[in-house]
């Protein structure tokens, strides 16, 4: 069984698989030369944290399990079709049979899990991934046309300047900062700045060029975009929401899928994939951040004290405006917040 899955998770899966393989359930050696080939779309690099560290172990783990009848290929880098906002479409029409994106992207697709981009949601990523699954009752009519995979969160974002430092609100006002999404552009409106969206990808020339003042995002991407070569600073403190991204997969490929293969999906999926993502997400994260810290050509800022306070009530406001719109306009946001176990929801 491939080391990359937990250790429980093979447990129970062998125990599965042994007990289908008794009853003659899974599929021989001589299946494999007709074996399943599932095309898998993203448009970041092969060498992203994501293709490297999730998908492609994934993909072997699928492969690995089903002895070759079920396999992934990957198409990174837009192959399948560039620009990261239309592969949810992707999926939706076969295109690619399983895409990865974000949500925030097309935000007026996906309102209801856009919930857990505002601010203060969780402490943790691993947190804002569970909450989402607790929520998932609420989110499940978003993902209708698609099979849902796995969805987590990155970790919480931190504002990255190139010139000027942040250590309060005030020195916000009118700069201009790339927002993932436009839940998160009222964050950045609510802190007195003006949001800009903008594909991740397109960031590093950007803020290079002064098209845009900073950034807002997880210091993940320090290392997996290299924005530590246009960013001297770094702010943390406040309760900047999170992006979420989600593994989805086109309906009628995984309804043609044998019930093996079917099986073998939803157990190497799900909850736990998620987990493993976000968990993934914090850990590069945290080493973005020690990375600039460790620098003496940047400053990572740690706000705290007033600087803190006024940033967390303007942003808790901003939260509470967003959820009553959102309610307003049939967006059940409130039932979103309390199914995820969110406090003053």
């Amino acid at each position: 069984m491939p080391k990359r899955l937990s250790t429980a998770f093979r447990a129970s899966l062998g125990a599965v698989l042994a007990a289908a393989a008794a009853a003659g359930m899974l599929p021989g050696l001589g299946a494999v030369a007709d074996a399943t080939e599932l095309k898998l779309a993203h448009f970041m690099s092969p060498k992203h944290p994501m293709d490297r560290h999730i998908m492609r172990p994934w993909s072997e783990d699928v492969a690995a399990i089903s002895g070759g009848s079920l396999k992934v290929r990957i198409y990174p880098g837009g192959a399948l079709g560039k620009g990261p906002v239309a592969q949810y479409k992707r999926a939706v029409d076969g295109v690619a049979d399983i895409a990865f994106g974000l949500p925030g992207f097309t935000s007026k697709l996906f309102p209801r899990v856009g919930v857990v981009e505002l601010p203060g949601i969780a402490a943790t990523s691993t947190d804002a991934t569970d909450a989402l699954w607790n929520a998932m009752g609420e989110l499940s009519p978003e993902f209708r046309r698609v099979k849902l995979l796995a969805l987590w969160t990155n970790e919480r974002q931190v504002l990255m300047t190139r010139k000027k430092p942040i250590r309060s609100v005030a020195d916000m006002k009118d700069l201009k900062f790339r927002v993932p999404s436009r839940t998160q552009g009222e964050a950045i409106k609510a802190l007195g700045a003006v949001p800009v969206f903008m594909p991740i990808n397109r960031v590093y020339n950007a803020l290079n060029t002064g098209v845009i003042d900073g950034v807002l995002t997880g210091p993940s991407t320090i290392n997996s975009f290299k924005f530590n070569e246009v960013a001297k600073y770094y702010t943390t403190g406040w309760p900047l929401g999170r992006s979420p991204f989600f593994l989805v997969m086109n309906n009628r490929t995984f309804d043609k899928l044998s019930d093996d293969h079917k099986a073998l999906i939803e157990r190497t999926t799900g909850r736990e994939m998620s987990l493993r993502a976000a968990q993934f997400y914090m850990r590069a994260g945290n080493g973005g951040l020690d990375r600039v810290r460790k620098s003496d050509k940047h400053e990572v800022i740690a706000l705290a004290g007033k600087a803190l306070e006024e940033g967390v009530a303007r942003l808790m406001a901003a939260r509470a405006a967003q959820v009553k719109a959102l309610d307003g306009k049939g967006v059940p946001a409130s039932a979103i917040l309390k199914a995820m176990g969110v406090a003053g929801s």
